[in-house]
């Protein structure tokens, strides 16, 4: 499923006998991912892996759609994930103050705090561990490796512990970058829509990402080509 504004990218991939979802959104676009899945004929009781480059509920929150699936995910961003929501359900209109030791870059006067009090207060609204699918699924990054044809790339900036997944395909192998590239734009531009944990990160791991040769995938937008300028 192709992102945009309010949606994030969702990417299917099929290997053998598996069937992988990378990404898979916002609850409340859980029937429009089933709906998608079925054009290809596939229900969520096939779907065998998830794929998570960050836990943000834009990224993760229907991961609970797929029973069977072992879901990848970093134990590390999970936690820190985790340590944020409870910050925020123990204030009624979370600020930039409350997130600030999680994103230090709210501290800079670039930032709108209405901006940033809107984004929190929707992170708050639709938070729900339980679409994480359960813990006894997750296989922490941290402890296993990917299966073969799918590696991990470090691409932290947005959240501490954020990762991209490089897939290889029978043609030009596929980014998976999550919001460690949120629009196709921001890959030249370097802009930043909402507050990144570490603003050097971000932009080192848009370097990383500009170098990758192969069809990338954004968080927030259409999948592009690209391929790198050698100097």
């Amino acid at each position: 499923m192709r992102g945009g504004a309010l949606r994030a990218s969702s990417v299917l991939a099929r290997r053998g006998g598996e069937i992988a979802i990378f990404d898979t959104g916002l609850a409340h676009h859980a029937a429009s991912l089933v709906a998608a899945l079925a054009l290809e004929g596939i229900t969520p009781q096939d779907v065998t892996l998830v794929f998570n480059t960050h836990a943000h509920v834009d990224h993760s929150h229907n991961n609970a759609l797929f029973p069977r699936a072992g879901i990848y995910c970093s134990k590390r961003d999970r936690d820190w994930t985790r340590a944020l929501h409870e910050v925020l359900a123990r204030v009624t209109r979370p600020g930039p103050e409350h997130a600030l030791p999680f994103y230090p870059a709210m501290a800079a006067s670039t930032y709108n705090p209405k901006i940033v009090r809107k984004l929190l207060a929707i992170e708050k609204l639709l938070w729900d561990e339980s679409r994480w699918g359960g813990t006894d699924r997750a296989i922490w990054l941290e402890e296993v490796e990917p299966p073969s044809g799918i590696s991990v790339i470090e691409t932290p900036g947005h959240a501490p512990h954020h990762v991209s997944f490089a897939i290889e395909t029978g043609g030009r192998a596929v980014l998976v970058c999550g919001d460690a590239l949120l629009l196709r734009e921001d890959l030249n531009a370097r802009v930043a829509l909402m507050p990144p944990w570490d603003v050097s990160a971000y932009r080192a791991s848009h370097d990383r990402i500009r170098n990758f040769d192969g069809v990338i995938v954004p968080g927030h937008d259409e999948p592009f080509d690209n391929t790198p300028v050698r100097e």
